[in-house]
């Protein structure tokens, strides 16, 4: 049954930003992104593996990973799992998974370009695990776990940020988009697991912190960088620098940035009582 507050429509209300980037459809803006997106998250394997590890994948199991971006998580699923289904709305996304794959020598994943709240409980078959990792960009978000949870034969697993601070603070300062003090804006990953109570499914939830490292070889590779993944206008690219500057620390390696973020995994087995 469910309670005082209507956690979807409040999603609805505190995401609108995050469905569209600069007036145009998402998949546009990963296009322009996928290849610089494809460089960073790629060399961090060792977190891959991690989150890869608390699955529980068998040989025999079949994975359906929701906004599989480049294969990031697909990539060392298929080397554990008798296949992967990849589903995505970026071309460009899926290109350099292909690209991945490849060079991996891996031949078990499907590639579908289509975006999550698009697809029909009929398009796809029910796999043994569901996934999604920070990819939960959609504003029906009743819709997507249900669709979740009845694609899923055995679990289902969401990987998702638990504030809106990982960027290092980076927004606020380059883009002033700084949040009054007073502004009511509930963790993502709160509404997720409160949403999925209202409708009988309680899940496991489990906050993991994770560090990454970001190497460079100068301080222009960096705003280079930068400037190409966040879409950082050129008359921004002095404030860019100037945060840029304040960040970077030279280690053995180079110049590095080094990011910690909390994130949350929220899971559930299915059962009978668990269905949606």
């Amino acid at each position: 049954m469910p309670g005082i507050i209507d956690w979807n429509e409040l999603w609805k209300a505190t995401h609108t930003r995050g469905f569209i980037h600069h007036d145009e459809d998402l998949a546009a803006h990963w296009d322009r992104r996928a290849k610089e997106f494809n460089k960073r998250v790629m060399k961090h394997r060792e977190k891959a593996e991690r989150q890869v590890a608390q699955l529980g994948l068998q040989p025999h199991e079949t994975v359906l990973d929701v906004g599989a971006g480049t294969g990031r998580l697909a990539i060392p699923m298929a080397k554990i799992a008798r296949s992967v289904t990849a589903l995505d709305q970026s071309g460009g996304m899926l290109n350099c998974l292909k690209e991945n794959m490849q060079s991996e020598g891996i031949s078990n994943i499907q590639c579908i370009q289509k975006s999550w709240q698009d697809v029909g409980l009929d398009e796809i078959p029910a796999h043994d695990v569901v996934i999604s990792s920070n990819s939960l960009g959609v504003y029906d978000l009743l819709d997507a776990l249900v669709k979740m949870d009845r694609l899923a034969k055995r679990a289902v697993y969401i990987f998702t940020f638990t504030d809106h601070h990982r960027d290092d603070g980076f927004r606020e300062f380059l883009m002033n988009e700084k949040r009054p003090q007073n502004a009511f804006q509930p963790a993502g990953y709160l509404m997720i697991y409160n949403l999925l109570a209202d409708i009988g499914i309680y899940a496991d939830i489990k906050i993991q912190d994770w560090e990454s490292r970001e190497h460079y070889s100068s301080i222009d590779d960096a705003v280079a960088s930068w400037k190409t993944m966040h879409e950082i206008p050129s008359e921004n690219e002095p404030k860019l620098r100037e945060f840029l500057s304040k960040k970077l620390i030279e280690d053995d390696q180079g110049l590095c940035i080094h990011r910690s973020t909390k994130q949350a995994m929220i899971s559930w087995q299915k059962s009978p009582q668990t269905t949606a």
